[in-house]
């Protein structure tokens, strides 16, 4: 297998100031969501574009021992109709770099665009961090599921949060409107009258008035249907549990994820996050940023092989368990994330979402995609996780692969 591991796109320092200059107008903030070939670079340095917050790390780092297995070249899976190997595939995607560790190890890797030490925007695969935190608040009894939003978020008292539970936030069934993808005119990031795009600009994501706070945007949102009802995609909604969480333990996020994770995991770098500009919200909804191995590292801490991590594991099983038995299916296919995803997943049945995983499935298995083709697909049942990078549209299946590369590798004996 050859070394793709010091693969780099080197940018000319002329591109690089023609990217700055572009983004430096306002009003193109929302092309930073789109796969150009601007973006490869951008997404790989967003802490040029955008103010952060560390997450630090501490200690011995969790070394992933490589075993490298040339065969998981050669899985097939099902793509637009045709088989295609999992070779095939990175030589033709847009995928940035690709892993695969079982038992802790790292069984498989490709660089295309990035070395190991780069960091990478994880966008929406960020929103795990949140859901996970969410899990281990609630198995200590620090958050109580069924409670309303608004017992917890003063500034949402008597709105439609009201009948909003933790639970509902967290599983994406508010029933709440200023959806990110189900509204009618599937225009939410794109036109400055909808809920969404004003909560969108209040946090400097994308150009727009900013009279309001993202709070006080928040609770301006009006119920359309009985919560737990379907799975409607909502940023909004991790933005919502983030601030619980930061109310309830007294810490920025960033500082709560790296004492419960990243310092405890055993990362071999410091991560970041994007935070808005007037508040300084650490934005763990969409941007997240750190080498890849780290970003599995953190799936890893949900696997039987966080035992032998620094501080062996720190996630109980009743915070997996949680994970894995949340969500609805009958909820589940009634919005465009869902019956994406239900298309991607065409083989399985039964297909549940929660804790901000997109696609929880019959065996325990978790699925968490992010904008551009990011993922990190773990499984605490066969020790295995996957996690990927990209600069893609998110229409090239790496959530099919990863799932049959997961099928795969757990039959194998190394």
């Amino acid at each position: 297998m050859p070394d793709h591991t010091q693969q780099h796109e080197h940018v000319d320092l002329v591109d690089v100031t023609n990217i700055h200059q572009f983004y430096a107008d306002p009003h193109n903030r929302v092309q930073m969501q789109f796969p150009t070939p601007e973006n490869q670079y951008t997404w790989q340095h967003m802490s040029r574009f955008y103010p952060t917050a560390e997450i630090l790390r501490s200690g011995a780092v969790f070394e992933l021992k490589k075993h490298l297995d040339n065969s998981i070249e050669h899985i097939k899976f099902p793509f637009k109709g045709t088989l295609k190997t999992v070779e095939e595939h990175l030589d033709t995607a847009p995928i940035d770099a690709f892993i695969v560790i079982k038992q802790g190890e790292l069984v498989f890797e490709r660089y295309n665009s990035m070395r190991p030490i780069d960091k990478h925007n994880w966008f929406s695969n960020a929103k795990a961090t949140t859901g996970v935190l969410l899990a281990m608040f609630i198995h200590e009894g620090l958050i109580i599921a069924d409670h309303s939003v608004s017992e917890y978020l003063h500034e949402l008292k008597g709105t439609a949060w009201d009948s909003v539970t933790v639970q509902h936030t967290a599983d994406m069934c508010t029933g709440l409107d200023s959806t990110e993808h189900d509204e009618p005119q599937h225009d939410s990031r794109t036109n400055p009258e909808q809920g969404w795009f004003k909560w969108a600009a209040s946090i400097d994501l994308v150009a727009g008035q900013q009279s309001l706070s993202p709070l006080e945007v928040v609770a301006t949102m009006q119920r359309r249907q009985d919560p737990g009802q379907s799975f409607e995609y909502n940023s909004i909604n991790t933005f919502v549990l983030s601030r619980i969480i930061e109310r309830v333990s007294g810490k920025s996020l960033n500082e709560l994820f790296s004492e419960r994770f990243w310092q405890k995991m055993g990362a071999s770098a410091d991560a970041y996050v994007a935070v808005s500009k007037n508040e300084g919200y650490p934005l763990h909804f969409f941007s997240v940023n750190s080498n890849l191995e780290d970003m599995a590292r953190f799936g890893v801490a949900l696997t039987p092989s966080a035992k032998r991590m620094p501080n062996g594991q720190f996630v109980a099983d009743g915070v997996i368990k949680l994970m894995q038995n949340a969500g609805d299916t009958k909820a589940y296919g009634k919005g465009y994330v869902g019956q994406k995803f239900m298309q991607s997943f065409s083989e399985d049945r039964n297909l549940r979402n929660g804790f901000q995983w997109d696609a929880i499935f019959e065996d325990g298995d978790l699925f968490k995609g992010g904008v551009g083709g990011q993922g990190l697909y773990v499984s605490p049942t066969k020790d295995v996780v996957i996690a990927w990078f990209s600069t893609g549209d998110g229409t090239h299946q790496e959530e099919t692969m990863a799932r049959y590369i997961a099928k795969s590798v757990s039959l194998i004996k190394f």
